[in-house]
């Protein structure tokens, strides 16, 4: 799927006309800083040892550089910003709705991307984030004590208003969290030890995001141009937060409902949620495809929340998303909130004072972004915690939809060579010749150098040259992902893949789901550490048959609890009991533990959906289903005993056997995830010289088989193994051998 900018709303971009002010409902910056920390400036463009003025620049469009120079408390400021192309990768479409509920979606002419990213000159860790659609608004890092944003002054002249974003007024209790009284906890008693699976490590990853901007919010604003530019602020800067840790945010989408909100987006931040996700999978999801959505809203709810998403639920088609107020005229004070219900959504929890967080914004008076923040200023950058949640939720598998690159449409772009877009007619592209550090591209051609096929950061490209095939890019994380494999002919790992929904996994104790394998015991050890475990059924159906906050199986979109029916309550709320018993408690009462939770997250303890339930079922949208639900369990067979079905329903083969129908000898792997390994054929190597090393290899492996079992148990245990669901046989069939104790490379 390309991203690209489509902005959709309720009226023609011809009717929206007035100021394009920053702020919402009154553009004077004076609202948004305290007296005596603003200064006025004038940007100037710097070109061909001229100075223009910003309209000037940009009269005939949005250059793809920009040299910015300010002049800001005695300090002379050269800015070099680049256009950001992956937030924004081309012209969009313009999406709206008729007053007569019609949707309408027109190809404009003129739209640019108007946001940019870069440096300041003389200041090694500074970084720029700004757009110039409407003035220059943005936030502008000098070092991790001097940090600025800008905007345009009402004054309708160039000059513009730089001041510090710690004497922003925020609304001082957000994320639906009431600091005088904290739900219990459960906290950690030592800081995290860095966790870098391979995979978290080496793979960027890229979420293809919607905007949509509800009624009120809409109303904010004097224009449908200015509330383009608003959202495509708040997307920008939550870019910038997410790029630190390989995650790249792309704006898919803007929809504004400026004809009337298309739910009730009403007075609770937790049914306006479940709205709007039901919403969203209905008839968002069918229409235009995209990872996650989040909703910004001008409501105010009861519960002076500025915030609430779904955890862990990115790549879900019911759950990933948030619900976020407008609640600044700061863009970034915005931007920090909807970056913390992404945040939820990638699998990350609350920073919490027994997890020992940290990160450079503490040192400054600020929170990290995933804080639960009371206090006067936004987080500005995750914390160790973030990071380590964040691999932890890939390692289980659960962004399997952010590996897909997104392809660039740019078809009313000319090429510039040195933006780091590959564009037609380009053979690689690494930047400008001061900081392009690929020795594969020629930054001044943007060609390959001279016997390079490829460029350097691509999974199959080793030495500028492409990777055998069968080479092993991606593996798999668990018992429900599979391998991917290069194909010796493209550059690109392919896409991910994972075992059919509905396979078992975990011994029959739960079903594959979205390439994860859920399971009772697993997500209360989560949630309450080693040793824990689900109550037992009766006491579970107990529970979850109250309906109320503290077991229930969802909640109506008016928020009240539903009760669970009998045979659907293993797929309600969680009940979990630390050490040996189980909830049963004499007399014949039973009592879960108080599970830990973050109050601006709707369902961090529910059953996760694939766990099993009874024979042949499994929870699905909390409820106990057949796996017939799913559709055709049939594709094993037509793997011919040699595969498994993967979730595009074509046979991933073993070591040996050809796709797709794993029937004759051949490579192994699948149509999807590219060949196991080369074709079998004459060996350079005679066989008894072959077979002497197999057997020198075997003693070598034997002396240490029980100590690296041993160690391999107890990290399964924790759950920090890469690999800890797959048995050495699984491994062997589909990874070849040599895979058993490790992956072969």
């Amino acid at each position: 799927m390309g991203p690209r900018l489509l902005l959709a709303a309720g009226m023609l971009l011809a009717a929206g006309t007035g100021s394009s002010g920053s702020a919402a409902g009154d553009s004077s910056w004076q609202h948004r800083a305290e007296p005596g920390h603003y200064w006025h400036v004038t940007p100037w463009v710097l070109r061909d040892n001229q100075k223009l003025s910003l309209a000037e620049a940009t009269q005939e469009g949005f250059p793809t550089q920009l040299r910015v120079l300010l002049e800001l408390e005695g300090m002379r400021l050269v800015l070099e910003l680049e256009q950001n192309w992956e937030l924004v990768q081309g012209k969009g479409a313009l999406l709206y709705y008729l007053p007569n509920g019609t949707w309408v979606m027109e190809e404009p002419s003129e739209e640019e991307n108007c946001c940019y990213q870069g440096t300041v000159q003389g200041f090694p860790d500074s970084w720029a984030n700004l757009c110039a659609c409407a003035g220059l608004s943005g936030h502008l890092q000098l070092s991790e004590t001097r940090s600025y944003e800008l905007e345009p002054d009402s004054d309708p002249s160039e000059q513009h208003v730089a001041f510090r974003p710690w004497v922003v007024r925020v609304a001082p209790r957000a994320c639906g969290q009431d600091p005088l009284n904290p739900r219990p906890r459960a906290e950690v008693t030592e800081p995290p030890r860095p966790q870098r699976g391979k995979r978290a490590a080496a793979e960027q990853r890229f979420v293809e995001l919607v905007m949509v901007v509800d009624h009120a919010a809409f109303q904010n604003y004097p224009s449908l141009q200015r509330v383009r530019v608003r959202a495509l602020e708040i997307a920008n800067q939550v870019d910038v937060f997410f790029r630190p840790l390989g995650v790249r945010v792309v704006l898919v989408a803007v929809e504004v409902w400026s004809e009337g909100d298309r739910i009730a987006v009403g007075s609770s931040a937790r049914a306006a949620l479940e709205r709007f996700l039901r919403w969203r999978q209905e008839e968002l999801l069918p229409r235009l495809p995209h990872d996650n959505a989040q909703l910004l809203t001008g409501a105010r709810f009861a519960d002076v929340s500025v915030g609430m998403s779904t955890q862990g639920s990115m790549c879900s088609p019911a759950r990933s998303g948030g619900v976020s107020t407008d609640h600044s005229v700061s863009f970034l004070v915005v931007a920090s909130t909807v970056a913390h219900q992404l945040g939820h959504n990638l699998g990350m929890r609350h920073d919490s004072p027994g997890r020992f967080c940290y990160c450079s914004d503490l040192q400054h008076d600020r929170g990290c972004i995933m804080a639960s923040p009371t206090g006067l200023t936004p987080g500005l950058s995750f914390s160790n915690c973030s990071r380590q949640d964040l691999e932890r939720s890939l390692q289980q598998g659960q962004g399997w939809c952010l590996s897909n690159v997104p392809k660039p449409q740019l078809p009313f772009r000319s090429q510039d060579c040195g933006n780091f877009i590959l564009e037609e007619g380009e053979g690689c592209d690494c930047g400008l010749s001061v900081e392009c550090t690929d020795l594969c591209c020629n930054s001044s051609s943007c060609q390959l150098m001279p016997g390079a096929v490829c460029a350097t950061g691509d999974a199959c490209c080793q030495d500028c040259q492409l990777r055998r095939a069968g080479y092993l890019c991606r593996e798999p994380l668990g018992e429900c992902d599979l391998p991917e494999f290069c194909d010796g002919v493209s550059p690109h790992c392919p896409p991910d893949t994972f075992l059919q929904d509905g396979q078992p996994c975990a011994g029959g104790r739960a079903r594959c789901y979205s390439g994860a394998c859920a399971t009772y015991e697993g997500q209360c050890q989560q949630l309450l550490g080693t040793g824990a475990g689900p109550v037992s059924s009766s006491c579970m159906a107990t529970l979850n048959a109250r309906g109320d906050e503290r077991g229930h199986c969802g909640q109506l979109p008016n928020g009240s609890y539903i009760a669970c029916a009998q045979q659907d309550a293993p797929c309600g709320m969680l009940q979990c009991q630390r050490g040996s018993t189980r909830g049963d408690k004499p007399g014949g009462s039973c009592q879960g533990t108080p599970m830990p939770g973050d109050e601006d997250v709707s369902d961090a303890a529910m059953v996760l959906p694939g766990t099993a339930c009874g024979p042949g079922k499994m929870c699905l949208q909390r409820r106990c289903q057949d796996i017939s639900v799913l559709g055709d369990q049939q594709c094993q067979s037509k793997c011919h005993g040699h595969g498994v079905c993967n979730n595009h329903g074509h046979c991933h083969c073993e070591q040996g056997w050809a796709p797709p129908t794993c029937e004759s000898p051949g490579t192994g792997g699948s149509q999807d995830s590219g060949p196991a390994g080369l074709e079998r054929g004459g060996s350079a190597l005679p066989t008894a010289l072959l077979v002497s090393a197999l057997l020198g290899l075997a003693l070598a492996l034997g002396l240490c088989c029980a100590r690296r079992a041993g160690l391999h148990k107890h990290l399964c245990q924790l759950g920090k193994g890469t690999s800890c669901q797959y048995s050495a046989e699984t491994r062997v069939r589909f990874l070849g051998p040599g895979a058993a104790d490790g992956w072969s490379g």
